[in-house]
């Protein structure tokens, strides 16, 4: 991303694919990011818990205090409504789009099912970004009113 140096935006969406194993981590992720620390508590998530299979609270819990989040703040937000509500939302627009499968990408409106290798999302970038120069305007103008009008993308979301 730092390479497009603000060209391109990510907005991220959960997609909880087992709720009964990972919903606690959404709404974790969601707590942290009212502490400014979505991101790394997403890659220590990936780290500490998903591929060592430890996806229990406790895992949530030790991986917030080693981000030094305020832990009752965390705690009070991961259990609070705004999360749950925010997950939910996310769910829903994914929905939208039939999104049933992770990770899925959108890059100006082109689906992407599946990882990719990074040249090959770089390529894709590079040619969106050449088919949008100079036209502030493009994402609204083509990308929004050529049918992908129920996506409600916040800037900075």
């Amino acid at each position: 991303m730092k390479e497009y140096n603000g060209k391109v935006r990510v907005v991220f969406k959960n997609m909880v694919v087992h709720p009964q194993v990972v919903t606690g981590a959404h709404l974790a992720g969601c707590a942290a990011g009212k502490q400014g620390k979505f991101a790394q508590f997403k890659n220590e998530w990936w780290e500490k818990g998903f591929k060592t299979r430890k996806m229990d609270d406790e895992t949530i819990m030790t991986i917030a205090k080693d981000l030094h989040l305020d832990l009752a703040k965390f705690k009070a937000d991961k259990d609070g409504p705004e999360c749950a509500a925010m997950v939910k939302a996310d769910e829903d627009e994914l929905q939208k789009f039939h999104v049933n499968s992770t990770p899925t990408f959108f890059i100006n409106g082109t689906h992407v099912g599946g990882a990719l290798p990074k040249e090959q999302f770089k390529q894709m970038i590079d040619e969106k970004l050449k088919t949008a120069d100079g036209q502030s305007d493009y994402y609204d103008k083509v990308i929004m009113a050529t049918g992908l009008k129920q996506f409600k993308s916040v800037k900075g979301s």
